[in-house]
């Protein structure tokens, strides 16, 4: 039986060697789409699932009087301890402090080499207990013998000691609290599991020189969210629970705090496998994915594989003709209506399962490319062979029952009396159904079509958006290390005297970063209930005439700092607005800023225009300009009027070099700074334009082939009209009449699904583009244009026919 079908499955293919390359090719391309999908998207969801269930990250959620809210990733110091003593479900607690959180970067030195890495943390000595990573060498239980021990990644391992055995070896750090030597006593490997925290090294906060840094922001329940904090829970907590005990011991703790300071402030606890995708948090040194970028792509690869089962049912029921004759000769000879089912569902089964071979064919040539777009790698080998099956059966069954269970019921239920005298007509449920998978298709097409129009014009709208300031030709060389922090002045004065450089100025942090300085002040006449969250950066005095950042009022920057009680400042308008100023009545007032018991002062010296100091996902926020006190410049930020970069380089880095030899010499442009803010849009642009013309062109194959059958089967009533004196034009029309009304209509039906999808993305944008009508327009004239053009061969191929040739047998 089994080999009976098998003979008339590869002879149907024979047969029909058109349809079934547009089927098999359609579902190859598809499969082999939602393969590297699926994979992709399963490993960003699997994130940290090693790390245990019962592991949560705590949170914070700050709330102002006035209702501005801030969610943060991090926490305050001394809550952990507090909690994990009073608090019997929690097992254990650790607080990680990041110092490239702070704009730094660590200096690692070995022999001669020296090399700039981030990522490192400063935490608990029981670390590796709570979360778990791989040991290469060393162990988890024994990683912090002494405190000047550092656990470092195999990869740093590698690079500084090469094949050689680091154990024991010393290492020297320089990091933000300065430098000091440390023993390796572990090596673990950072991509054995795909975690969210992937630490470069490890030290404890322990160590001598960490002890006073970490201990100044032990008193603060409210403020200094600067760390990190995981929770291991006991088997039978509830996170609902310890929640609530949480809030009772921070109101006991810090209600006094929130009281002094104008504002509230909630803890919640994240389960430690949603981390990687809480990209919606501030404060958050995490690199994770969007979780509604993986859900973009999961429903991208659904719709891929939705489209090629379209085009096989339609295929299916269009050929229904065709095999009407088989089917009633089986019938007749004794073959049940279920024995047909089975045998058109085996047929499904052993196209898909032909498709599924090509599919892993087509994904590992793509893999390379698809890597590239998402920014990740994807493999495909025996290490995820179970995954890849997993996949793979779950892809036959689904698609073997998606594309042939219509089909096969449909062939099965023909009346053999009706098909052996030639009656059975395509007309009916069969029909309507074929024009409205049509339409389905192109629906999905032309909605993709806008999307790589709206976001095309999003992005030339980022491109061509005033920042506020000027971004051209602005070389950064980071001052990563104390020393060199040091020596700001000195480097700027060398700097300035370089022919190809027009001004040097330096900034804690620039445009395009985060700034994690804020303060809450208040105007005179009110008080810290009535305060405003404002954003601190101190920048060097000709910071604004570089940047050409303009004036709105008051005057720039004029030299050090001479009132040490009264701070001077220069504010953004967004600062001057919320606090209820023109620019010109801010000059000379004083905002105040409540800690405890000090207070302190800042003099408004001068207002301008507001700039983008991040992406145009974010808002403008109120920002103050304070002249640097020079252990704050951490950015050294060149006005370069030269085209030629390597002699510049080359010029830059040899007077490094007499300043600080033991220092390696770093450098960015801020374009490409300010470009990775937009990286994610990026990727997201680049999956939905390819994915999108892969939608289209399965969706051409399955039109392409519905009309070249409808055209084959109007052969002789084209011939009877050209008899009679029909022209091209008009055959033309008729044959490609009805596939176009399909398409149009899909264009009318994909105008509120683009609207509702391009505005929930572009809501994402505080500052965005309005699309007009004629954007979804173009879109529906590109796609019928592109459907037209598929149909016009057969269309062409039909009204060209010569009547005799079809009407000699009549």
């Amino acid at each position: 039986m089994i080999k009976n079908y098998l003979k008339i499955t590869f002879r149907n293919i024979m047969r029909n060697k058109l349809f079934a390359a547009i089927n098999i090719l359609g579902l190859s391309v598809s499969l082999a789409c939602c393969l590297l999908l699926f994979l992709y998207t399963s490993e960003q969801l699997s994130y940290d699932e090693h790390h245990g269930k019962r592991l949560v990250r705590m949170t914070s959620h700050l709330t102002q009087k006035s209702g501005e809210s801030l969610n943060l990733g991090s926490s305050s110091m001394p809550i952990a301890p507090v909690i994990e003593s009073e608090i019997p479900e929690i097992k254990n607690s650790i607080r990680i402090l990041i110092p490239t959180l702070f704009g730094s970067k660590d200096l690692i030195s070995y022999e001669d080499e020296a090399f700039y890495i981030d990522g490192g943390v400063v935490t608990e000595p029981d670390f590796f207990e709570v979360l778990k990573y791989k040991f290469i060498r060393g162990s988890a239980e024994q990683t912090f013998p002494h405190n000047n021990a550092v656990v470092l990644d195999r990869e740093i391992a590698e690079r500084i000691f090469g094949r050689d055995n680091p154990m024991g070896k010393m290492i020297k750090l320089n990091s933000l609290t300065g430098s000091q030597d440390y023993e390796v006593t572990g090596v673990f490997d950072n991509d054995s599991y795909p975690s969210h925290l992937k630490p470069t090294y490890v030290i404890s906060r322990e160590n001598a020189l960490w002890q006073p840094f970490v201990r100044q922001f032990d008193a603060s329940w409210v403020g200094n969210n600067l760390v990190y904090t995981y929770l291991e829970l006991d088997e039978r907590a509830d996170i609902g629970t310890v929640e609530g005990k949480i809030h009772e011991i921070f109101i006991k703790n810090g209600g006094a705090e929130m009281k002094e300071l104008g504002f509230s402030k909630e803890m919640h606890l994240q389960p430690i496998e949603d981390v990687h995708t809480s990209t919606g948090l501030e404060a958050d040194s995490l690199q994770g994915k969007s979780l509604v970028f993986i859900q973009v792509l999961m429903t991208i690869g659904v719709l891929i594989l939705i489209l090629a089962c379209v085009n096989y049912i339609n295929l299916a029921t269009a050929q229904a003709g065709n095999r009407a004759m088989e089917v009633g000769v089986r019938k007749v000879m004794g073959v049940t209506s279920k024995g047909l089912i089975i045998q058109f569902l085996g047929e499904s089964f052993i196209i898909v399962f032909i498709s599924l071979l090509f599919s892993i064919l087509f994904a590992e040539m793509a893999l390379p490319f698809f890597n590239y777009l998402v920014g990740d790698q994807i493999i495909l080998s025996a290490e995820n062979m179970w995954v890849i099956g997993k996949y793979l059966l779950m892809f036959l069954l689904v698609t073997g029952l998606l594309a042939g269970l219509y089909p096969a019921f449909y062939l099965a239920s023909f009346k053999p009396a009706q098909v052996l005298k030639g009656k059975n007509k395509d007309k009916g449920v069969a029909a309507l159904l074929r024009k409205g998978l049509v339409i389905f298709q192109f629906v999905i097409s032309i909605a993709l079509i806008s999307s790589i129009i709206v976001i095309s014009q999003q992005v030339d709208f980022i491109k061509s958006k005033d920042l506020g300031f000027d971004k051209n030709l602005k070389m950064v060389i980071p001052l990563s290390t104390d020393e060199a922090a040091a020596s700001y002045a000195v480097l700027k004065q060398k700097f300035a005297k370089n022919s190809m450089i027009d001004n040097v100025t330096g900034a804690h942090t620039i445009p395009g970063s985060h700034i994690l300085s804020d303060i809450l002040a208040y105007k005179k006449g009110q008080t810290m209930d009535d305060a405003l969250r404002i954003i601190r950066n101190p920048v060097e005095h000709d910071y604004f005439q570089l940047f050409d950042i303009q004036l709105l009022a008051g005057a720039y920057f004029d030299g050090p700092e001479k009132d040490t009680l009264v701070s001077k400042v220069i504010i953004n308008k967004t600062a001057a607005d919320r606090f209820g100023y023109t620019p010109e009545e801010a000059i000379g007032e004083i905002l105040y800023f409540d800690f405890g018991t000090m207070n302190f002062q800042y003099r408004i010296v001068g207002v301008v225009y507001d700039i983008h100091q991040l992406s145009l996902h974010d808002e403008i926020y109120p920002m103050m300009f304070q002249l640097s006190d020079g252990k704050s410049t951490q950015n050294m930020v060149l006005d370069v009027n030269s085209g030629n970069y390597q002699q510049l380089l080359s010029s830059l880095e040899s007077d490094w070099k007499q300043i600080l030899p033991n220092t390696p010499f770093e450098y960015f442009t801020l374009e490409d700074h300010l470009d990775k803010q937009y990286a994610s849009d990026k990727n997201t642009f680049d999956l939905i334009k390819y994915f999108a013309a892969i939608s289209v062109i399965i969706s051409c194959l399955g039109l392409y082939a519905l009309s070249m059958f409808f055209a084959e089967r109007r052969f002789k009533e084209i011939g009877v009209r050209k008899a009679l004196g029909a022209e091209v034009k008009d055959i033309l029309i008729m044959v490609s009449g009805d596939l176009s009304k399909l398409i149009l209509i899909a264009f009318i039906l994909s105008i509120p699904i683009s609207i509702y999808g391009m505005d929930r993305w572009l809501e994402t944008f505080a500052y965005r583009i309005t699309p007009g009508v004629g954007t979804y327009l173009l879109a529906g004239c590109i796609s019928i244009f592109i459907g037209w053009l598929t149909i016009s061969y057969q269309s062409l191929r039909a009204a060209r026919t010569n009547p005799v040739n079809v009407l000699k047998d009549e």
